[in-house]
């Protein structure tokens, strides 16, 4: 391949998954030149457009983890274990005993570039004494990673929670990102780091924290759930001019409708997206119940699907999970009594899996522990490999 000219070369080099092809960086100066090249970015994107998604797991908890469905074994990423696999042996690696200091890393939120925000903890002899906090952004299957200093008046302080990282791309690059931190002293409030600046800032603005701490990065953007679960809240990054600084309110369409499931949102290919079963009293004293999907569009939700199927009985017990990453039209249902996983087609009504997973072990979608609650994690892995940024004197770590 090396008398190959640098176009066949990727053509050949983009049929293949990106764990395999991001090693071949290593065999030549040519080889690592076309890969980094956007002609190759663009080349790969366009030959797994239609593949079977990307990998995706949901996961519930911080420190103490738990993954209860995994999808993996996709073309794209060509991924043989699951991804909290690769988040647990990225912490055990970085954050080991090392010359009489434990550092001890959770968890705490997820980014829509396939990165993960680290709290990281370090302490002296064994564990003993705190020593510092600083955070960890990594990107878990490249093991590539970046750490930050916590604000100087926090560095020994339990009263400062990170809880969100927003991260804006272009043209299959990440131009930067932004974590965002609660402090719970009341003249100080929440902080957002930049990588573009290498520094913290203050907000002075009174938002309301997000529920169970559960926030979706998309677009560069967080959103999370209010606490009273009838508005989204959004931190529009890019809102300059509004009176409430970078956030956003919006109520959820059925506020006046009577709902089955605990509001709760999920994301579909840069989307967000939101899924209930709406019931209605009609005037002939019967009751009708439909299952209404809808996107968040220019700042307002637009109905995209609503039919009646088994899901709008009342004896169904199965809450909402997801919508499939590449299909719009199927989602993904879990019943906590029966413990068992159903696929739903949104245009039909159709069941498309209805099967019992604990004991499956499938090789693309795995059901592994059940949850308890309705609140968890939704890390989709995208459908490139972003590098994180590095500059403003910000720790590079090696990738392994």
């Amino acid at each position: 391949m090396v008398f190959l000219p640098d176009d066949l070369c990727a053509t050949i080099l983009s049929r293949l998954p990106i764990k395999v092809f991001t090693s071949f960086k290593l065999v030549c100066k040519q080889w690592n030149s076309v890969i980094e090249s956007q002609i190759f970015r663009d080349l790969f994107i366009s030959q797994h457009q239609n593949t079977q998604s990307s990998s995706w797991s949901l996961i519930k908890g911080a420190s103490n983890r738990t993954e209860f469905l995994a999808h993996y074994r996709c073309k794209t990423w060509g991924l043989e274990r699951s991804l909290e696999s690769y988040i647990s042996s990225f912490i055990s690696h970085k954050f080991e005993n090392q010359r009489g200091k434990y550092r001890r890393g959770s968890v705490v939120a997820y980014s829509d570039a396939g990165f993960v925000l680290i709290d990281v903890s370090s302490y002296r002899y064994s564990g003993s004494t705190f020593e510092k906090r600083s955070l960890c952004v990594a990107n878990p299957v490249s093991q590539e990673c970046i750490e930050i200093d916590v604000p100087k008046a926090f560095e020994n302080s339990g009263i400062f929670w990170p809880f969100g990282i927003a991260t804006r791309t272009d043209n299959g690059v990440v131009i930067s990102y932004k974590i965002v931190a609660y402090s719970s002293k009341s003249d100080v409030g929440y902080f957002v780091y930049s990588s573009e600046t290498g520094l913290w800032s203050s907000l002075p603005y009174n938002f309301e924290s997000c529920e169970c701490n559960y926030t979706i990065s998309l677009n560069g953007n967080l959103h999370w759930l209010s606490h009273s679960n009838d508005e989204l809240v959004s931190m529009d990054f890019n809102a300059t001019t509004m009176e409430s600084g970078p956030f956003r309110y919006t109520a959820f369409p059925d506020l006046e409708k009577r709902v089955k499931f605990k509001r709760a949102c999920t994301t579909y290919q840069g989307s967000l997206m939101y899924m209930n079963i709406v019931s209605q009293d009609n005037d002939d004293g019967s009751v009708d119940h439909k299952l209404c999907v809808w996107r968040l569009e220019s700042w307002e939700w637009q109905l995209i699907s609503e039919i009646s199927t088994d899901l709008t009985e009342t004896y169904f017990d199965y809450f909402p999970l997801r919508v499939d990453s590449l299909d719009a039209t199927t989602a993904y249902f879990l019943s906590q009594k029966h413990q068992r996983l159903i696929a739903f087609n949104l245009r039909n009504g159709a069941c498309l899996l209805r099967a019992c997973l604990l004991h499956s072990g499938g090789p693309i979608l795995r059901f592994l522990h059940h949850p308890n609650g309705s609140y968890f994690y939704s890390f989709v892995l995208p459908q490139w490999l972003y590098r994180l940024p590095r500059q403003h004197g910000e720790k590079s770590v090696d990738i392994i």
